[in-house]
């Protein structure tokens, strides 16, 4: 494992641990999510506890969740130069008493890095594993399991991959690393071909995004999805205030009731 992967970041903010003995009581097998017969039942469960009333309802919350896996492997991989082994078959989800918002356990704690094939050959094998092999099956199975379309969920993707690449790239600390943050998502949302995904046409990452000025913070842009996840539809559920659905009224009123 790479001395300078911050293990930290990784459990505090994308909910990531990697190796290590598994305690919580909760563990369910990611390569579950790929077989009808199993993932059928976890996403019934995650749904009554969550107050979801569809299937597609579920997916979509249940795989914006899943994302944050996603984002640590590119923090790891953009910020340390190692790639994390992403693959299904590598990750308990893990959970204390239920399955709204799961915690990730890489069982192989190995990283890849670039070696002398240089960073640019092993940048794109790293993706190919996270976003073909990984991501694309899952949400294949999604849509066929529940029906939510496919577009859904890589505009979720999309959006993410986005706004952490944003984030990064103007935090103080990795300033230096700027020009490789821009790289990696330059690379990512607007030079790679359709198979890094797993795809025959098309990068799903590849759009823009409308932005509207913050209300109390004119030099700060917020970003809106181009796709509603459906979050209002919960229980206990409300519109994000990057919901596309939103009229500007209601989008101010819901920043400044959070207090964003």
């Amino acid at each position: 494992m790479s001395a300078e992967l911050n293990l930290s970041v990784l459990e505090q903010t994308y909910r990531l641990s990697i190796a290590g003995e598994v305690t919580a009581p909760l563990v369910f097998a990611a390569d579950g999510l790929l077989q009808k017969e199993t993932v059928k039942p976890f996403l019934r469960q995650l749904g009554e506890q969550i107050g979801s009333p569809t299937p597609v309802v579920t997916a979509s919350i249940f795989f914006k969740r899943f994302l944050t896996v996603l984002c640590g492997g590119l923090y790891a991989m953009s910020v340390y130069s190692a790639g994390l082994d992403l693959s299904l078959g590598n990750i308990l989800l893990t959970a204390e008493k239920n399955w709204a918002l799961p915690r990730f356990v890489l069982r192989d704690g190995s990283v890849s890095t670039p070696g002398g094939q240089g960073r640019d050959v092993w940048r794109e094998q790293v993706l190919r594993r996270f976003f073909a092999e990984t991501i694309h099956p899952l949400i294949a199975t999604l849509s066929a399991v529940t029906g939510i379309h496919a577009k859904v969920l890589w505009a979720h993707t999309a959006y993410i991959v986005h706004y952490y690449y944003e984030e990064w790239q103007q935090r103080e600390e990795l300033a230096a690393l700027r020009g490789q943050l821009a790289a990696d998502f330059r690379f990512l949302c607007r030079q790679a071909g359709p198979d890094l995904f797993g795809l025959t046409t098309g990068n799903p990452l590849d759009t823009n995004f409308t932005v509207v000025s913050h209300p109390k913070q004119p030099d700060r842009q917020i970003r809106i999805r181009r796709q509603c996840c459906f979050q209002h539809c919960l229980a206990s559920g409300r519109y994000c205030y990057t919901c596309p659905l939103l009229n500007e009224e209601s989008r101010i009123q819901q920043i400044l009731a959070l207090g964003h």
